[in-house]
């Protein structure tokens, strides 16, 4: 199982959101969701223990998905939402332009990759960015989530899967997308990340390589 109610837990559910007046959101299948303009793609994260969430999508060749910037968040006990990519950044969804992989990590704060993913992640949020460095920026990225997610002994991982009956949700001025409903949980401990992961394939095969 991901998840075991004696450790603690990480959750989380990716969505889409449409623009526009609707704002209809629905959990985001990248293996059967078409284009949409305006669209926009959001992980809805929370965890039962304070812990800090890293949020990155590659593609199998180790470039970022649809150029989406990474992100980092501490987590607050309780199950306390947070959403992310925060404002300013969107994700916008033009379709699938190549395989690509959605990473969600939960790190304990005691974890030794914690600052080196903050660090890097804060300096990939500039918004004009010499193509070499972000290149360069990638590559390490990369290499962290292979650290973290080829220690098999050392990580609880599993795939995020696809829900077979998608509920469609029609915001409102007081309305909230129920993402707990679609949200998968995963274990973490101090010395055991948790990784849940999103393949546009419809399902996870390989983590980037340290």
């Amino acid at each position: 199982m991901a998840a075991d109610s004696d450790q603690p837990q990480g959750r989380a559910c990716i969505s889409i959101l449409d623009s526009g007046s609707s704002a209809k959101e629905e959990p985001f299948k990248p293996s059967a969701t078409a284009a949409r303009p305006g669209s926009t793609v959001r992980a809805h994260v929370d965890a039962s223990d304070k812990c800090v969430v890293l949020l990155a999508a590659l593609t199998k060749d180790g470039k970022l998905a649809n150029g989406w910037r990474p992100q980092f968040s501490e987590v607050a006990a309780e199950f306390e939402e947070v959403q992310l990519p925060k404002d300013p950044v969107t994700w916008e969804w033009s379709g699938t332009k190549a395989p690509f992989d959605l990473f969600v990590l939960f790190l304990p704060p005691s974890s030794k990759e914690v600052e080196e993913a903050r660090k890097l992640v804060a300096a990939m949020q500039a918004p004009k960015v010499d193509e070499r460095l972000l290149a360069m920026q990638v590559n390490k990225l990369r290499e962290l989530i292979g650290r973290i997610t080829s220690e098999k002994e050392k990580v609880n991982q599993a795939p995020i899967t696809e829900p077979e009956l998608g509920g469609v949700f029609r915001g409102g001025a007081d309305a909230t997308f129920p993402w707990r409903q679609f949200a998968q949980s995963i274990d973490f401990a101090d010395d055991r990340p948790g990784v849940l992961i999103l393949s546009s394939e419809g399902a996870a095969k390989d983590s980037p390589a340290p």
